[in-house]
């Protein structure tokens, strides 16, 4: 018979898990064992926290929730982060950790934490192997981690039921809650759509790309929600730009106000970082309630698929905007790149990558200033192409990322663009993108400063202490860990070493060093 962690592994193979991200420790030595011998294979990071953030983004992509591991104590501790952003992310992730051995558990205080009541607040659920079947276990965490809304969920494994035998338990595994019939129909949201006379299509980041019939049908103009970015083409004649938070982002709010009624696709209020949603009329269709607090939408809840379809055979006729005020609103997110002698435009150098990387190619951005222009301003076609961390906002996201979506679409070229500070964070990665000879590009673009701060603490009338600092030089840092790299100081140097980066798919690191100063204007 097998044990508690083999069969558990197990399990997670024959749902389709197919990496383990994490750090080993003593206790949990048996699971990942496990995950080796089931098939899983085991990637070693050089922190739990980029662990965690590789399992969100392999979740995100393929819809099966992704694994991260780590050991009792301070390995625990060091997930919460990347879980917490998993939640407010909304990706199906399951966080495994090594727990005390169950008898000595009310004795022994060496590292021991109460697991199940630090993970419940930054999970949809944590539980603990001992309590109920280990199987049964794995099996609800991963259907509980993918349903409406999807997120992570927490399973602890003390060290010595990890390597007892499995013994099934005969309870009956309990039914999942149906969800429940919801008052307002598909007709009810059509109805509102009908009256109006200037709706505005809010996608977010639950749509899926049906929602392009419904922008042809409709022919009202549409904005995007940072996570949501490709799922309809950026080079839309309607697209209006990124909702919300990112980049010019008062002028967003401006078109948002220019509507008469707000329909969101799969919108969720996570990822704005102020409340006009609530100040709106807006109607919704989505696979859960996203009502909260003062939000409190006309919605209509079940499959978005099913509801899109019905919903564009109930629009009566087209909502075009005026011409003269869609094409005010798209002149409106237009914005020229500063010149300066101090570095590079970090519009410019975004315009630029842009220009040549490929237009299904996955980038993923980090968190600072560079992510509000990113977001407003990298033009996506695809769905799937492009990966932030919006809802926790958590820097370091973008390196680990770009080595999750590597693996998980070894053909496509993938970019992280990532900030000076966020570098320093996540520097350890690069082993592991040595290590698997990872074609990724990482761009670091170098201002000296977590700018995104300094503009905060200045606008607040704070000056700017504590956000400036010296950084080391990455290229040569990259060199170190066996990855080709350059420092590039104009936008043509830059221009070519992604070229010749993409031709060669080999892991590059590019330090470009920009002028800060122009994110007064943009964020």
């Amino acid at each position: 018979m097998p044990s508690n962690a083999e069969a558990m592994a197990q399990t997670l193979a024959q749902r389709g898990v197919r990496f383990a991200f994490g750090l080993p420790g003593g206790e949990i030595v048996a699971f990942i064992d496990a995950c080796r011998q089931a098939g899983l294979q085991f990637l070693l990071t050089g922190h739990e926290s980029s662990a965690a953030w590789m399992a969100q983004v392999v979740g995100q992509m393929t819809g099966v929730p992704g694994l991260c591991v780590a050991t009792l104590g301070p390995g625990s501790t060091n997930l919460v982060t990347g879980v917490a952003n998993a939640l407010l992310d909304r990706a199906p992730m399951l966080a495994v950790t090594a727990q005390i051995p169950s008898g000595v558990i009310h004795t022994m205080t060496h590292q021991r934490l109460p697991l199940d009541r630090l993970f419940s607040a930054v999970t949809k659920g944590s539980f603990s192997v001992g309590e109920e079947d280990a199987v049964e276990i794995v099996e609800r965490g991963m259907d509980l981690a993918a349903a409406p809304r999807p997120g992570p969920v927490h399973i602890a494994l003390p060290s010595d039921l990890a390597v007892q035998e499995y013994a099934m338990r005969q309870e009956p595994r309990p039914a999942s809650m149906a969800q429940q019939d919801c008052a307002v129909t598909v007709d009810d949201i059509a109805a509102r759509l009908n009256a109006s006379e200037r709706p505005l299509i809010l996608i977010g980041l639950a749509a899926k790309p049906a929602v392009r019939v419904l922008i042809d049908k409709l022919q009202s103009p549409f904005l995007v929600t940072p996570k949501a970015k490709g799922m309809a083409s950026e080079d839309h004649p309607l697209f209006a730009g990124v909702a919300s938070g990112m980049a010019i982002d008062k002028e967003i709010v401006e078109t948002i106000r220019s509507a008469d009624l707000i329909l969101g696709v799969g919108f969720d209020p996570v990822e704005c970082d102020k409340t006009w949603f609530a100040d709106v009329a807006v109607v919704a269709i989505d696979t859960a309630s996203m009502a909260e607090g003062d939000y409190r939408p006309l919605e209509a809840i079940g499959d978005l698929d099913s509801m899109l379809v019905e919903l564009v055979a109930r629009i009566a006729s087209p909502r075009p905007w005026p011409p003269e005020l869609i094409e005010g609103r798209r002149a409106a997110i237009q914005r020229t790149p500063l010149a300066s002698a101090a570095g590079l435009s970090p519009l410019r150098l975004i315009e630029e990558l842009r220009s040549v990387f490929p237009r299904d190619g996955i980038v993923t951005c980090d968190v600072g200033s560079h992510k509000l222009v990113m977001g407003q301003f990298w033009r996506c076609y695809e769905p799937g192409t492009f990966l932030m961390s919006n809802g926790l906002s958590g820097m370091g996201f973008g390196i680990p990322a770009a080595i999750a979506a590597q693996l998980v679409a070894p053909e496509k070229p993938v970019l992280a663009v990532v900030g000076d500070g966020g570098m320093l964070m996540m520097v350890h990665d690069l082993a592991l993108i040595r290590e698997l000879a990872l074609p990724v590009i990482i761009v670091v673009l170098s201002d000296r400063s977590l700018s995104l701060i300094r503009v905060s603490a200045e606008r607040r009338g704070f000056p700017p202490y504590g956000v400036d600092f010296n950084p080391p030089d990455f290229a040569r840092i990259a060199q170190a860990f066996g990855i080709a790299s350059q420092r590039a100081t104009s936008v043509r140097a830059a221009r070519a070493c992604m070229e010749t980066a993409l031709a060669k798919r080999i892991p590059f690191l590019l330090e470009v060093p920009i002028d800060y100063r122009e994110y007064y204007d943009l964020v």
